[in-house]
Formats: structure tokens, C-alpha cells, sequence
């Protein structure tokens, strides 16, 4: 952020007590102006030991595979998002009572917090959307590795791969920034999704 979005000045970082802060002030209007991380919410769904991934139509990563999701929307509920950026882009209609926690985190490198949700179906029928160009339930040895959009966050697809193989799901968190990954169970739950 460099310029105030009320009145267009150019802003300052944000100095409080002598302590210099993580967000802007506008000293037109008096007011600090905070770059707050976008909110990214996925789905990993799952029929028996296969997953849904969607090959992507848009840049960034435009032809390459990913699992479905997007950013949260004003006024929407985490679980709403995850199920809207599901139904949008492979054609599954999920409600979000069906969303069971998964997995959280932070990339602080490009300013964003995740939060995944998973879920069982008993089809694997899709209809691509416009965001799309295909969409299909992969094993984790069926899995276009080479292509995936994210390779980043290959390591919690593997996650999720290995909770499907067990049956015992986690709900994990990840902190992801320039110097590292880490990824710790914060919970334990054995068997599949409530309501499934």
C-alpha cells in the first residue's frame, strides 16, 4: 500500500508509542490504513482414496493443476467460501455444513492466511466452470506432479494423501514464510466427514 484509498495521499508506516508498526497512516485523514492478508479458503474432496484437483483456465498458473479454492469473499462464512470456490469451479454442490475443518495457515511471504476444509462424495461427476479447463479425481499415484500449480504446498497435498490412506484426519496448521515450512497436528479425529 502506498497511497491512502479514502483520500490518495501518500502514507507512512505507522509509529505508536516510539514503536515503528506493520501497517500505514494516512496523516490527511488522521487514520492508520492496514494491508490486511487476503483470506484463502479450499476444499480437499475425496472419493475413496482419490482426490479432486482442477486444472486452472486463469493466470497465474493458467494449465496447471491445483486443488479447488479461492479467496473468501465479503460476507461469506469460511466454510460458504470453500463451498462456492467448489461448486464454481468443478460443478460440486456441497452445503457448508458438509465442510469439515482440515487444515490452517499462514504465507507470509505473499501476505495470505489459508484455511482448508475437506469433505467425501460419492460420485465423481464434475462440470468444469469458467475458471476451468478440467476437472478430475486423481490417486496419489494418478497425480500430475509435474503440473501442479502450487508445488509449494505439495507437501500438505501428501498430507492429505496420507490421512485418506489412514482414515485418521488431523486438523493441521502450517506456518509457511521466506525461511521455512512447518506443519504441526493441533487436533486428532479418526473416521470420515460427519454427514458424508
Amino acid at each position: 500500500m502506498n497511497f491512502c484509498p479514502q483520500c490518495g495521499r501518500a502514507l507512512e508506516r505507522h509509529v505508536v508509542g516510539g514503536e515503528p508498526r506493520q501497517h500505514w497512516y494516512c496523516r490527511a485523514c488522521n487514520a492508520p490504513r492496514h494491508d490486511f492478508p487476503m483470506v484463502v479458503v479450499t476444499c480437499f474432496v475425496a472419493s475413496g482414496q482419490r482426490l479432486l484437483w482442477m486444472r486452472r483456465a486463469l493466470p497465474p498458473k493458467a494449465g496447471y493443476w491445483a486443488i479447488p479454492g479461492g479467496f473468501l469473499e465479503s460476507g461469506e462464512t469460511l466454510a460458504e467460501g470453500a463451498a462456492r470456490e467448489l461448486r464454481e469451479e468443478t460443478g460440486v454442490v456441497l452445503p457448508a455444513e458438509r465442510m469439515q475443518l482440515y487444515m490452517t495457515g499462514t504465507i507470509t511471504f505473499i501476505n495470505q492466511v489459508y484455511v482448508a476444509f475437506r469433505a467425501t462424495v460419492d460420485s465423481e461427476v464434475t462440470l468444469a466452470g469458467s475458471e476451468t479447463l478440467e476437472c478430475a479425481f486423481f490417486s496419489r499415484e494418478e497425480c500430475p506432479w509435474g503440473q501442479v500449480a502450487y508445488p509449494e504446498v505439495n507437501d500438505s497435498i501428501e498430507q492429505a494423501y496420507r490421512d485418506l490412506a489412514t482414515g485418521e484426519f488431523a486438523i493441521w496448521h502450517s506456518e509457511m514464510t521466506e525461511r521455512g515450512y512447518q506443519r504441526r497436528a493441533v487436533a486428532q479425529e479418526s473416521g470420515s466427514v460427519r454427514g458424508a
